[in-house]
């Protein structure tokens, strides 16, 4: 099983995954990134568990909703990192 990296504000968390589960945990991790990121920068004061808490309800609610990924911003950035994450696969391929 692969170790996976996962960056989030920028403090690395590693995990074991499948091979078959490791492209859906980077991009899992990445978009919990940009959504703590967004958290962030609209509230300096909150702290790094309210920060994670606040991101993971977010996107829990999205999805149970139906509804991640269906705002423009979502898609945007969701299309985003996942051609980053690919060029990433890419450069550490080669």
């Amino acid at each position: 099983m692969p170790l996976v990296k996962l960056n989030i504000l920028n403090r690395s968390y590693a995990f074991s995954v499948s091979e078959e589960d490791e492209s859906r945990l980077r991009s899992a991790g990445e978009l919990i990134d940009l959504r703590a990121r967004e958290i962030h920068e609209s509230d300096r004061s909150l702290t790094l568990e309210r920060i994670a808490v606040t991101a993971a309800l977010q996107i829990a609610f999205d999805a149970m909703s139906g509804t991640l990924g269906e705002t423009p911003e979502d898609r945007a950035n969701m299309k985003r990192v996942e051609q980053l994450r690919q060029r990433c696969d890419e450069a550490l391929d080669a």
